[in-house]
This record gives C-alpha cells, structure tokens and sequence, in this order.
C-alpha cells in the first residue's frame, strides 16, 4: 500500500498546510482514500481572500 498524499492550500504563492485535514474518498470504493486535503481555518481563508483580491483587482 502506498502512501495517501496530502495537499496543501496555495495562500500568495506559498503551500500552506491547513490547521486540519479532510479524506477525499473514492465514490466507487469507500474504504480507499485517495488524498488528504488542508482545512484552512478562518485567518488563512482570510489570508487567500486577500492575495486574491490584490492578485485581481476589481
């Protein structure tokens, strides 16, 4: 069995790891998860929000 892979979120140009992780799971297999995913807290959601606006002003 192979490692699950994580991911992290992309805040202004860096990978950031989130404060939890969240299974994405394979619909056809239940028992297989695939990878694992950050779960950004409020200040990091934040943080993106604010790197995306001054990445694309209005």
């Amino acid at each position: 069995m192979s490692a699950i892979p994580e991911f992290k979120n992309y805040i202004a140009g860096e990978w950031v790891a989130g404060v939890d992780q969240r299974p994405n799971i394979n619909p056809s297999d239940t028992s297989d998860v695939i990878g694992l995913y950050a779960q950004a807290d409020a200040a990091q959601t934040e943080a993106a929000i604010a790197a995306a606006q001054a990445a694309f002003p209005a």
